[in-house]
Order: C-alpha cells, then sequence, then structure tokens
C-alpha cells in the first residue's frame, strides 16, 4: 500500500517498507534545528532514513547543509529517494548498516530514530503493518543504541552531536550509554506530550 504522511511541514510518501513518521520524532528535528543555524553548512548524517523524514526536513529547513541519510534496507531507501526526488530537496542516500559504509567520515551533527522497542512486547501486534526490523533491538529494545553509542566519536567532529529519539522509558539508559561511549554532556528532550522521548551528547572539543 502506497499512503502519504505529513511529517514537519512536508508531504511524505510511505510504504510497508517503512516506518509511518510520527509526531513523536519532530522533537529529534526540532532539537536539531536548535543546533543549527540558519546559515550553517554542516556535514550532517540521519541513521536509519526509513522514509526520509527526518533528513528531508533538516533538509528544507536548513538548505545549506550537507546531509547523508542511511539505512539498511534498499527497499526503504528507494521509498525515501523517491521523497527526494519529489520533493527536490538533496539527500545523499546510502545503504550502509549503521555506520558500516562511513569508514572516515565525520560529522557535525549525527542524529537516528533507531528501533528501540524489546523483542516479544506486546505493543508489537498494533504495529504489524510496519517492518519489524525498523522497531525491535533485542531483549532490553537497546542493541542499536549501543552500537551506535559506540561509534559515534569515531564519526563526530569535535564538539559534534549525536541525538537519538527512544522510548519513553529509556531515557536514563540511553544517557547512560552515551557517557560510557566517551560522549559528554549527555541530556533528554521531552516530546509534546512531555515524556522523556530524545536524549543526546557531544563528542568533547578537542
Amino acid at each position: 500500500l502506497l499512503g502519504e504522511k505529513e511529517f514537519h511541514g512536508l508531504a511524505l510518501q510511505v510504504t510497508p517498507d517503512v516506518l509511518v513518521p510520527r509526531p513523536d520524532t519532530e522533537t529529534l528535528v526540532d532539537w536539531a534545528l536548535d543546533l543549527l543555524p540558519a546559515d550553517s553548512t554542516a556535514a550532517v548524517l540521519d541513521l536509519g532514513t526509513g522514509s526520509g523524514a527526518v533528513a528531508l526536513a533538516l533538509a528544507r529547513r536548513r538548505p545549506g547543509l550537507r546531509i547523508t541519510a542511511v539505512d539498511a534496507s534498499e527497499a526503504a531507501l528507494a521509498v525515501a529517494r523517491r521523497n527526494g526526488e519529489r520533493l527536490g530537496l538533496p539527500v545523499r542516500w546510502l545503504a550502509s548498516d549503521w555506520f558500516g559504509a562511513l569508514a572516515g567520515e565525520r560529522y557535525g551533527l549525527i542524529v537516528g530514530n533507531p528501533p528501540y522497542i524489546a523483542d516479544g512486547d506486546p505493543h508489537l501486534a498494533a504495529l504489524s503493518h510496519e517492518p519489524l526490523r525498523a522497531l525491535t533491538s533485542g531483549a532490553d529494545g537497546l542493541s542499536d543504541i549501543r552500537r551506535i553509542a559506540a561509534g559515534a566519536q569515531a564519526h563526530l567532529d569535535p564538539g559534534g552531536w549525536l541525538l537519538l529519539e527512544h522510548g519513553h522509558e529509556q531515557a536514563e539508559a540511553v544517557r547512560g550509554l552515551l557517557g560510557a561511549a566517551g560522549l559528554a554532556d549527555a541530556c533528554t528532550r521531552a516530546d509534546l506530550a512531555g515524556r522523556p522521548r530524545c536524549s543526546g551528547a557531544r563528542r568533547p572539543p578537542a
């Protein structure tokens, strides 16, 4: 099925190969925009781009950014590319299992909405129309966030931020993972309902 979903002012096409963009994820975009001046030309990485929602929202609001968006799913990347072409927004789309295809690349900002639901969570039954691999991440839902946190410092410029969406009960655990990976100033932002929804930290300045 081919549908359409509004996200951060953009009309995005979605298929069963991608997650339906959610209002909660606009919190991630808003935080990124707060860190990026209007004239920024920073290199930005969107991990697990899916429909391209986050990357395209940033490209529309900050046209000077050099945005790379990755996904392990070629089918999801095809959806994202079509959205980018239809909206006329330039993003570099790349197949990559998190940082796997990005050796030697560094960014001023990395954002991501990785899978964060625990395997076997009872809420998954209501999400059967979406790709399971984009939803679940191990027994505690944090397997992918662990991998991202562990690899982030090698791909961040000094002072650069990593921002991740997560479940509303995972904020403390995610901040702990970011700190354990050597990132500094870990903090959390709430969504419009007041639930802790995104956490971030930065590579210490040189």
